[in-house]
């Protein structure tokens, strides 16, 4: 999935240099390193997390790692080149797509058609994906997984969460080059990364992939209760729609709960005491509630106009209300309904919290108003505690939001498709914490890299970027910038450079350094097909696809592009997609454009075709999740 490509980041940014002299100076010395160097390498989105053998390519006789996977991200396809010594003759010839490619043609003979072995061993790979978007129903658990796979490679945490800034390093690590580390905002951004051996500041360059690990959904209001509006004997939770879905797609599926809980801690060692009084610490905690209680129901086709059904429009404020239970009276003196099975689902302690031994102390517990526990529904107060282990007095706050249970799913006669909820943009993720993990377990290649290798994934993609943990944030900046002063000291001691100032340090790196945006693109829907630019048009199970958009939605430029196809044609690979969207639709964005005007540094924008973008279930190639052996 997640490539890395020997392309040089030391091209200078001051304005008097003529582009053709950077882009002749990029080309230049990415062949240097391509013939004499596999230890630089930027990470590119896609679907390269093969792990463990040897492959050739025939870009200068160098032996590519697979692990490393050198410019091959690009397409996923074997490719073959002919023995022609000129290049406008050359001809690279696919066993995947059915057809032959000319080199510099602007479009594929049909049929194309897929290598079902090629399928086959793509499955691998995407079944980790998979199982890591299952688990990660929200940005708090995205995050958390992430953070998981992480540690169990070496990953150390190195900066404070509590100080919510890039300024406080932990006392007990230290960043040094070789080693691996991570740190979070809000526990919903995450930024991790890798410094190579040779790393010098004020000569070494960031290589980094952003991604997002919000998607569109329904989030719980402030205050969840409807109770004062409770029609049909049904209680409802009041919830908020989130960035821009279809919401037309959350109907009529089974839905549950996730996100995160503020409960206080009781016990007595984690207590502080400020003043006279005691107050107990408040500690995040994660939910993932994994059984269907929520569901909003459509309304009957007998009930509907033919205007109505036509037209399938709804009110967001009365029509995605989801239902949680039936109004019963005396429902929380009893245990909860379904018996053993049911309770199963749940937690072990959840019928001791709902019998009537502890049912007259619950009910107490709500009526204490404090300007917060009275505007809660209380059967989701009941089932959060449940879960959790605590006393619903415990429960001062939470952040949560619905997901839909059903899990990701191969698709297809052939398994060539990926459904799943949240493949925007949780499948980028994956590929760009699943890459970092590859590259820092290659001894050799870390032992030679001059770079700073890094991810970041942040939240609020969805709604703008523009908050303290969206890409819009000095994050980025931030963590650049103190990483190269963490790293000066040692630099400056086994070297003859003298120091240099943060402004200073921060310029030379971004002047060395290269981002790669990594959200879905759209691939070409075969009912609408007349919604695409029919020059521009990528289908899935073929490769990544540069978004490029001249208003400024993407953060593709002419440079950047360039840098990926060269790279592209010198590992003899096919080309890569390419979109762009019609003159009479809009257009989307992503996070490309913000890092890039945040922090100067140059960024394309990439991503994995997909269909179905921001509805609740979506669809992507599975061969887009790795190459054939």
């Amino acid at each position: 999935m997640l490539q890395l490509i020997p392309v040089s980041l030391n091209s200078s940014n001051k304005d008097n240099i003529h582009i053709a002299t950077i882009v002749a100076r990029i080309i230049m010395i990415m062949m240097m390193l391509m013939l004499f160097s596999n230890t630089r390498f930027i990470y590119l989105h896609h679907r390269c997390m093969a792990y463990g053998t040897q492959r050739k390519y025939a870009s200068g006789g160098v032996t590519i790692s697979r692990s490393m996977a050198v410019a091959t991200a690009l397409l996923p396809s074997t490719v073959s080149s002919s023995s022609s010594s000129s290049s406008t003759s050359r001809r690279y010839t696919t066993t995947t797509r059915g057809t032959a490619l000319h080199a510099g043609s602007k479009q594929a003979l049909l049929p194309i058609s897929l290598d079902l072995n090629w399928i086959h061993q793509s499955k691998d790979i995407a079944k980790q994906a998979l199982e890591y978007i299952d688990a990660s129903p929200d940005p708090f658990h995205a995050v958390q997984t992430s953070i998981d796979k992480l540690t169990q490679a070496g990953f150390l945490p190195i900066y404070s969460e509590e100080s919510n800034t890039a300024t406080a390093a932990s006392s007990s690590t230290k960043i040094q080059p070789g080693g691996k580390y991570f740190f979070t905002k809000n526990r919903s951004t995450l930024i991790a990364f890798t410094v190579g051996k040779k790393f010098i500041s004020g000569q070494g360059g960031f290589k980094i992939i952003g991604a997002h690990t919000d998607s569109p959904n329904l989030k719980i209001k402030t205050r969840s209760t409807k109770r004062n509006q409770i029609t049909a004997g049904c209680i409802q939770l009041a919830v908020e729609c989130y960035g821009g879905g279809l919401w037309h797609t959350w109907f009529d599926r089974d839905l549950s709960i996730s996100g995160r809980v503020f409960v206080r801690q009781q016990q007595k060692e984690e207590e502080e005491e400020v003043g006279d009084d005691t107050f107990p610490r408040i500690q995040q905690r994660l939910i993932k509630l994994d059984r269907p209680i929520l569901r909003i129901p459509n309304l009957a086709i007998h009930l509907q106009s033919a205007q109505e059904r036509e037209a399938f429009s709804m009110n967001k404020e009365d029509h995605l209300v989801p239902l949680l239970a039936m109004h019963i009276k005396n429902a929380l003196n009893k245990p909860l309904e379904g018996g053993k099975q049911q309770q199963e689902h749940v937690t072990d302690g959840i019928e001791s919290t709902f019998t009537s031994n502890q049912t007259q102390s619950s009910l107490e517990e709500m009526d204490e108003k404090d300007g917060w526990i009275e505007y809660q529904e209380p059967i989701l107060l009941h089932l959060l505690a449940s879960e959790l282990q605590v006393h619903i007095s415990d429960i001062v706050d939470f952040e949560l939001n619905l997901f839909d249970t059903q899990k990701a799913s191969f698709g297809g006669a052939f398994s060539e498709f990926v459904h799943s909820a949240r493949l925007d943009n949780l499948a980028s993720c994956f590929m760009a914490v699943q890459g970092l993990i590859d590259y820092s377990n290659d001894d050799k290649g870390i032992s030679e890299d001059e770079d700073v290798s890094m991810i970041a994934i942040f939240d609020h993609e969805e709604v703008g970027s523009g908050s303290a943990t969206g890409a819009g944030s000095p994050i980025i900046k931030e963590a650049v910038e103190q990483i190269s002063m963490d790293l000066l000291e040692s630099s400056f001691n086994s070297s003859s450079h003298t120091p240099m100032s943060s402004a200073s340090l921060y310029a030379s790196a971004a002047a060395r350094s290269f981002i790669l945006s990594v959200d879905q693109a759209h691939a070409q829907h075969p009912n609408y097909a007349s919604k695409h630019e029919k020059g521009h048009a990528p289908i899935m199970n073929h490769g990544m696809v540069i978004k490029r958009n001249n208003n400024q939605r993407y953060a593709t430029n002419t440079l950047t592009g360039l840098v990926i196809r060269e790279v592209a044609r010198r590992a003899q690979l096919p080309p890569v997609q390419e979109f762009i969207v019609r003159n009479d639709c809009p257009c989307g964005s992503t996070i490309g454009p913000v890092l890039s005007s945040q922090t100067g540094i140059r960024a394309i924008d990439m991503g994995c075709p997909q269909l179905s973008m921001h509805s609740i279930r979506e669809t992507m190639g599975t061969c887009d999740c790795t190459l054939p052996q």
